[in-house]
């Protein structure tokens, strides 16, 4: 005991020594890594923040797109009720350019919004979107079927042609019957039926 009592100065001295080097050793060791952190979380904070301003501008653009510009143009392309009228009459005056002969035509209103049964949806889109089912029978060579079918696809009502197919006549040399089945679609107006 004695001799720890003779050489405790020195034992204190030397530990207090052994700790500060390891104190020092530690701290320059974790100095750069609390750099980093530090560094890490000011990128964070700004990364954050432009992430919000981004998400502000994109809920910006999605509601004036949604309820503005976009949903404007798709809705002046529409015609306010089924205009199955205009759509005969437009379907004529193509087969007349094309020199396709137009022998029969049927349509169906759908009462039911398309967009809500492709999407299945309980909520609708555009709630007053509607569609009108056509069945048209078109006589003539394949250019001029084909052509018709394109002026179709280009009236500025939306139309989508859902199915086509040809049958070949046997005694007619090279006429064709295309039956073309195609939805247009039109705006439900309030003073219009389904």
């Amino acid at each position: 005991m004695e001799q720890i009592n003779k050489y405790r100065s020195p034992i204190v001295l030397g530990v207090l020594v052994l700790f500060l080097l390891l104190f020092a050793f530690f701290l320059l060791g974790f100095q750069p890594t609390n750099n980093k952190i530090a560094e890490q979380e000011s990128q964070k904070a700004q990364l954050e923040q432009q992430n919000s301003l981004m998400q502000n501008k994109i809920d910006e653009l999605k509601s004036s797109t949604v309820n503005g510009d976009a949903q404007d143009a798709l809705l002046d392309q529409l015609p306010r009720g089924d205009d199955s009228e205009q759509l005969i009459l437009d379907l004529r005056a193509i087969g007349t350019m094309t020199n396709a002969r137009l022998k029969d035509i049927g349509f169906v209103l759908e009462d039911s919004n398309p967009l809500q049964v492709t999407t299945h949806s309980s909520a609708a889109v555009f709630p007053a979107v509607k569609e009108v089912k056509m069945t048209a029978l078109v006589e003539g060579t394949y250019s001029n079927v084909r052509s018709w079918m394109n002026e179709l696809q280009l009236l500025p009502r939306i139309i989508n042609v859902d199915a086509f197919s040809f049958q070949h006549s046997s005694n007619s040399g090279n006429i064709i019957s295309a039956s073309i089945t195609f939805t247009a679609y039109y705006e439900k107006s309030p003073d219009t039926s389904p």
